[in-house]
């Protein structure tokens, strides 16, 4: 059984994280915007090819790749292997063949002693990179008033799942101010993505892109896409793509996809920003893998076309001229549609959706009753006019509306617990939120002086 290794040799520092991080980090930080070539050297450095028995361990084909690096050493404390996507340690008692398929990338890791102390950072997510082209991501700021456009694509368009990929710093760019874009793949299960990819993409690539885990999910098949889809007026047959929908109306505006070249999709992309007016934003990939770093984040609760329907489902609340607005924006698309263009109607009127979201059709007074009502202490009453003041910020954006919500919601079961480690933890919950105030400069002040409160209390 041939499996693929990377084999580490360092102290505790040095061996944390996985070849993921050295990929996204390589990919952010250079010269250009992103960078491919960097990103895809460093996935694939130092690998070999090791022959090993898939009757035996894990512990015994982690030495025997040691050995085959050549950077056995004497002083090692200890050696591991693990799963170079998930990040899993593989147990050393483990089989081969029941934890590993053939051609699997595994890291294996050789402990020695330390000779420096380190101030250790929390660790980047790769993933996040991409994860925030999700639908599920989309699903988060439902609340606010958006054109929403949705890549639809089958299993058999694996050039433009793996486009979304190569290039989302560009579709990141166009989320602005009224549109945002969003891919719909079914939710996370590595090893039926595996198989998938591995017949998609050449290796160098895949490395790449499976250790940075942006192929955890994989495209759906037609009938699997289409339950949901045909909400949106979208037949099997307009598969692959972009359909724009949001606003006052149930009309979708379907584009097709005939083409994944990047020149072909800069053009689709130019047709849609001119007509509603907005610009590509200053996106930065190097800051988003930094603020990766957050240890707030939680995996969504409802993703794939689940959650595309949850999106579709949700009324906008929020602001009746954001919603004129939108509807405008989809207005002006259809004048500058050409022939090829669909302009469909959904039955989005008609959807509901009772899974668990986050402020998805919920009125602000309502979101803030049920906070005051849930924590009926002081310390909940200031923290739900902290609540208040996030989310009817004029300066947050609704990304960093419901991240601080999420703070509060956190903070609050800190601050009126009784155990006394978990009031230690509340004070630096509370600072992670006067600290992410600032993003909003018109209640960063109130904020502080609230904070500011409840931690001398």
């Amino acid at each position: 059984m041939e499996l693929d290794v990377v084999v580490w040799v360092g102290d505790h520092a040095r061996l944390r994280g996985g070849p993921g991080h050295r990929a996204a980090y390589a990919l952010t930080n250079s010269d250009a915007p992103v960078d491919w070539d960097k990103a895809t050297t460093i996935a694939n450095r130092d690998l070999l090819t090791v022959e090993t028995d898939p009757q035996g361990t894990v512990g015994a084909f982690a030495k025997q790749a040691l050995q085959a690096s050549w950077n056995d050493r004497a002083d090692v404390l200890r050696v591991w292997a693990e799963d170079a996507v998930t990040g899993a340690s593989l147990a050393d008692d483990a089989v081969v063949g029941e934890v590993l398929d053939p051609g699997d990338l595994v890291v294996v890791k050789a402990e020695v002693p330390s000779t420096s102390s380190y101030q250790l950072l929390s660790l980047g997510r790769p993933e996040q990179l991409f994860d925030v082209l999700h639908v599920s991501a989309a699903l988060e700021v439902a609340a606010w008033p958006r054109l929403w456009g949705a890549f639809l694509y089958t299993e058999e368009d694996a050039d433009l799942a793996t486009y979304v990929r190569t290039h989302f710093d560009e579709l990141n760019a166009l989320s602005g101010k009224h549109l945002r874009l969003f891919v719909v793949e079914r939710p996370p299960d590595w090893k039926r993505a595996k198989k998938y990819w591995r017949a998609q993409i050449e290796p160098p690539l895949l490395r790449a892109l499976a250790t940075m885990r942006w192929l955890k999910t994989m495209p759906y098949d037609k009938s699997g896409l289409y339950d949901v889809a045909r909400d949106l007026g979208v037949a099997p047959d307009q598969f692959p793509c972009l359909v724009l929908f949001g606003g006052s109306s149930d009309d979708t505006i379907i584009f097709p996809i005939r083409s994944a070249a990047p020149a072909a999709m800069r053009e689709l992309f130019a047709t849609i920003l001119g007509a509603i007016g907005d610009e590509p934003v200053d996106y930065q990939p190097d800051k988003v893998f930094e603020d990766s770093r957050d240890r707030h984040r939680r995996e969504p609760s409802v993703q794939g076309a689940e959650a595309l329907q949850a999106l579709a489902a949700s009324a906008s609340w929020a602001d009746r001229a954001a919603l004129a607005r939108v509807e405008a924006a989809k207005q002006a698309v259809r004048e500058v549609a050409g022939p090829n263009v669909i302009v469909a109607h959904g039955n989005l009127r008609d959807l509901t959706f009772t899974g668990p979201t986050t402020f998805i059709n919920k009125p602000i007074d309502t979101v803030i009753s049920d906070f005051q009502n849930t924590y009926a202490s002081t310390a909940g009453g200031q923290l739900a006019e902290v609540l208040r003041l996030v989310l009817t910020s004029a300066d947050l954006a609704p990304a960093d509306k419901v991240d601080l919500a999420r703070r509060v919601t956190d903070a609050v079961a800190y601050v009126e617990s009784d155990d006394e480690n978990e009031r230690w933890s509340a004070k630096y919950a509370l600072q992670d939120i006067e600290i992410a105030a600032y993003r909003g400069r018109d209640i960063a002040d109130a904020v502080r002086t609230i904070i500011r409160n409840l931690r001398n209390e």
